[in-house]
């Protein structure tokens, strides 16, 4: 009976909406677009609702935002995981119905809510595949990995879960942004349980001591991991998890959460515009030269909330170079006025200046920066006075 009811879902969703599993298929179409810039994603996290999954509104947020982003069009979209609540095999079939029914191309992460029940992980490899792949698009990189293992061991909820990066994983990391670096690709990196980052954020992730595998510091590899994606200059990380938005800088890398696409909701870690406790996607816009654009949209609001919207500018475009050759360069003393309507933001993506009228402003600190106004990018040069 249950096969059957997957074999039905699976004609419907030939019908209304395409078959957004297996990941190589998914991956496949994605690759197989025509490159246009700017390449735009979607990213989200945390849509599972309620902890009684048969509840009939336990996905209706997410599938509200499935509309919304559906209407964006953007090339694909990254699940950050958590998108069932136990991993039963119904709630996985509900799943990808949901899914199949976009017509947006949809990639998931492995979160831990897929793993808590014994054919859990049989589940995700079966539909989707392995939980770690890549794939490259235009100048870019996107690299995702499980962070959450099935632990042998069991309560009376379920399985427990390892949180961890495990030493092949890095490897494979390690190769993958290596090789990315050679061929001049800017990579993304997308798990679902981020990091610990000194003096930010310490429970709930990768390094928390209430996490299993004991002590979960060493064995989670966190440090390694975050030099990793340091060293190789990772402009964003993705992580999904905490039920919240969540933006911060650790080592020249901004590390974005985003849990809120319809599980119960948390006091946001950070005040805004670095964070939120809201119902919330994410709209990356990713242009020829390699500057990141965010657009943050509430769930059920058409248009983005401007306030936390975001640029993020790779070091690695300022070192090597590549800006677009047509992006004029303004050179300013520091304190000096000058011009400008839009925002200005350091190379490391903090927003320094932003409005909406054309006025007198001035940058104390010298250094480079980059201004966006009526959508575009031109370089600040700050000199001492």
């Amino acid at each position: 009976m249950k096969k059957l009811r997957f074999l039905l879902i699976l004609s419907l969703s030939c019908l209304y909406g395409i078959k957004n599993h297996p990941t190589n298929l998914v991956i496949s179409r994605i690759v197989n677009t025509p490159v246009t810039y700017p390449i735009r994603f979607v990213f989200l996290g945390d849509s599972r609702k309620s902890f009684n999954s048969w509840a009939p509104d336990a996905d209706s947020i997410f599938k509200i935002a499935r509309e919304q982003i559906d209407r964006l069009h953007p090339l694909f979209v990254v699940h950050g995981g958590d998108f069932v609540q136990h991993g039963y095999r119904n709630e996985y079939f509900h799943f990808v119905a949901t899914i199949d029914s976009s017509e947006t191309n949809f990639l998931t992460v492995r979160g831990n809510h897929e793993l808590y029940a014994d054919e859990g992980p049989f589940m995700y490899d079966s539909i989707f595949g392995n939980p770690d792949y890549s794939f490259d698009y235009g100048r870019f990189r996107f690299i995702v990995l499980a962070d959450c293992q099935q632990d042998s061991d069991t309560n009376q909820y379920g399985h427990y879960i390892n949180y961890l990066v495990s030493t092949e994983q890095l490897e494979w990391l390690d190769s993958l942004l290596a090789d990315a670096r050679s061929r001049g690709l800017i990579s993304f990196v997308f798990a679902h349980v981020p990091p610990y980052q000194p003096g930010h954020d310490t429970t709930y992730c990768l390094g928390y001591s209430y996490y299993r595998p004991y002590p979960n510091y060493a064995r989670s590899h966190t440090r390694q991991f975050t030099d990793m994606l340091a060293s190789y200059q990772v402009p964003i990380a993705f992580f999904s998890h905490h039920h919240f938005y969540d933006r911060h800088e650790y080592q020249g890398v901004w590390y974005v959460i985003s849990g809120g696409a319809g599980a119960p909701l948390y006091g946001s870690l950070s005040p805004p515009p670095y964070g939120c406790s809201c119902y919330h996607f994410i709209l990356f816009e990713l242009d020829s030269s390699g500057i990141i654009r965010a657009k943050f949209y509430r769930i059920g609001e058409e248009n983005p909330d401007t306030f936390y919207n975001f640029t993020v500018v790779p070091t690695s475009i300022e070192e090597k170079c590549e800006l677009d050759k047509s992006m004029l360069a303004l050179m300013v003393k520091s304190g000096e006025s000058f011009r400008w309507s839009g925002s200005i933001y350091t190379i490391n993506g903090r927003r320094v200046i932003s409005t909406d009228k054309i006025l007198r402003v001035f940058i104390k600190k010298p250094g480079i920066y980059f201004g966006v106004s009526q959508g575009r990018v031109q370089k600040i040069i700050v000199i001492p006075k």
